[in-house]
């Protein structure tokens, strides 16, 4: 039992060994792989670096080219003396470096191929067999990688830039960010609710008048009835007069009747009635 136990101890590690090795990428060496380990050295790949990010990028951020005006004063130069491929792959990464200028930082246009240079390579063939170079550029604020993948003729596949920032850095980013995020969502529930609100100012709906209570319809009908009354006093007699004054005083009261109580006398207080 032990003998078996120990035969698979020494398999499980040999497994686990060779996994790590399979892993484990070789870094600055081509060699194993259909890459030339006499053309495709470390200081041939760091001065290819250096010219695509010297001869290329800053000569053109110095001639004023941006990524919007990069095709009208770029493609005739690129795509016709090499391929639309390249022009491609050299567009899409100066842009990405000309995001990245203003934060790796230079002191002024003039001393910019002074400030910007690339400070060190490292290379290795990632598991799909292609040759990737990292280069580390530095400038007077940051660094940053620019990464580049070559096939096995030198000709570049992709290019991308990418600014190395600190800690701080990067939550302030993600702060800023998060921000900015709940505020244009806090905004736009805001906006909805405004518009919701003046649905009734749309369709019409602020123009009604609002409901009269049954206790306001009683009182203006009081107040009509007395006015009557102090109108047409010298011209109806007593029996007219109760009838005119009970009904009144049902209305106000909302009663449907005036069985509930009787005009016993009218007295006359004063000679001109206020009306209230």
């Amino acid at each position: 039992m032990k003998h078996k136990m120990l035969v698979l101890g020494v398999m499980l590690s040999c497994l686990l060994g060779l996994t790590a090795c399979g892993d484990n990428a070789k870094i600055n060496t081509v060699e194993g792989s259909r890459y030339s380990s006499d053309i495709f050295t470390a200081e041939a790949l760091k001065t290819y670096a250096s010219t695509i990010e010297d001869n290329n990028f800053e000569y053109w951020y110095l001639q004023g080219i941006t990524p919007e005006n990069f095709e009208d004063k770029l493609y005739l130069d690129i795509a016709m003396s090499t391929s639309d491929d390249r022009y491609n792959v050299l567009a899409n990464g100066y842009e990405s470096w000309y995001k990245a200028v203003k934060d790796l930082g230079y002191s002024d246009l003039s001393t910019l191929q002074d400030d910007l240079y690339v400070k060190d390579v490292t290379y290795q063939v990632n598991k799909e067999g292609v040759l990737v170079v990292d280069a580390e550029v530095a400038g007077t604020s940051h660094t940053a990688d620019m990464e580049i993948y070559l096939t096995n003729r030198g000709e570049p596949t992709d290019i991308g830039v990418t600014v190395n920032k600190t800690t701080g850095e990067k939550l302030e980013n993600a702060g800023l960010n998060t921000l900015l995020g709940m505020g244009m969502a806090f905004a736009i529930l805001i906006i909805i609710s405004l518009i919701i609100s003046l649905f009734p100012v749309f369709i019409g709906g602020g123009n009604k008048k609002k409901k009269e209570s049954d206790k306001e319809i009683a009182e203006k009908a009081m107040d009509n009835t007395i006015n009557q009354i102090a109108e047409q006093e010298e011209l109806v007699g007593d029996t007219e007069l109760v009838a005119v004054i009970a009904a009144a005083i049902a209305a106000y009261e909302g009663s449907g009747s005036t069985d509930g109580f009787r005009v016993r006398s009218i007295r006359k207080v004063n000679t001109n009635w206020k009306k209230h």
